[in-house]
């Protein structure tokens, strides 16, 4: 019986599992699951890794929040990292919601993933995952049969996993790696204007990306599917919704911080969007507490 806090786990929890072992070749896998849900603001902290002997690849389903080496990346869906033994894995939830996969296995040899030339420790992206989470679904299955050794065609799909996740990988794909560049752009502009909203205009979001307005709006559309313009918004009302819940601080206060010169304009903006008014939302707000 050995112990593991997996990745869709809150880090005071402990689990105990009768350890799943596929030994052949290579690989023992230790836990698998082809798709994990978590809210209530999920934070994973492993300070050394699961163990010193077992590796972590995560599938990131939805976008995330990754730290490595002191350094916050926002990660987009598709989003991939293989941790080593030993290695500090931090990774959390982004606006709320945590969604996963994940590989927990041991290595007969260390040489094993290097024939498949991923980045180990460190964000990549794969062009789709699609492929990626059957093939989990399938290790689990085969893990999870206690009537059949099927040791033999775990270690296949293992094999099939890596070496596919390998031909996704957009850093062999020169037009998916740009793509891949300008979409966490965005993503990363939309995070720092989440931070301070007040000031930002879809000139100089466009300006901040080195795009000119019209290029910058085509492009922000096809890779978040909502236009700058609605997007800013969106960004400033979930602020200002912030601002009522945990401060004291009046209506045109808010306004100004969240970006509106004009409090009419901004009660109007907040009504439309939320369907209701500023104060009417603060109240209905601190009732529910």
């Amino acid at each position: 019986m050995e112990h593991y806090v997996l990745p869709g786990m809150h880090k005071n929890w402990l689990l105990s599992v009768e350890k799943v072992e596929v030994f052949h070749m290579s690989v023992t896998v230790m836990n698998v699951s082809h798709y994990k849900r978590e809210f209530n603001d999920f934070h994973a902290l492993y300070e050394h890794g699961l163990a010193s002997d077992v590796y972590l690849f995560v599938y990131f389903i939805a976008p995330a929040v990754v730290i490595i080496d002191e350094v916050t990346h926002t990660v987009d869906k598709n989003a991939c990292i293989i941790y080593t033994p030993g290695q500090r894995q931090e990774y959390r939830h982004h606006n709320g919601t945590f969604i996963n996969a994940f590989l927990i296995f041991k290595l007969d040899t260390p040489f094993y993933l290097e024939k498949f030339g991923l980045p180990m420790n460190e964000i990549f992206y794969i062009s789709s995952g699609d492929e990626i989470s059957i093939l989990l679904e399938l290790i689990t299955y085969c893990t999870t049969d206690r009537l059949i050794d099927r040791s033999h065609q775990t270690q296949e799909h293992v094999d099939r996993l890596f070496d596919l996740i390998s031909s996704l990988h957009i850093d062999n794909d020169p037009k998916l790696k740009r793509e891949h560049e300008i979409k966490h752009r965005f993503l990363s502009l939309r995070d720092e204007i989440a931070k301070d909203p007040s000031g930002w205009t879809v000139e100089k979001m466009a300006k901040h990306a080195w795009f000119t307005r019209s290029r910058f709006s085509v492009l922000y559309n096809q890779f978040l599917n909502i236009s700058p313009s609605d997007d800013l918004i969106k960004i400033k009302i979930e602020y200002a919704k912030k601002m009522l819940e945990t401060t004291n601080m009046s209506i045109a206060e808010i306004a100004g911080k969240s970006g509106y010169r004009s409090v009419e304009h901004f009660i109007r903006i907040f009504t439309k969007h939320v369907h209701c008014t500023p104060l009417q939302y603060r109240k209905k707000y601190k009732s529910r507490r």
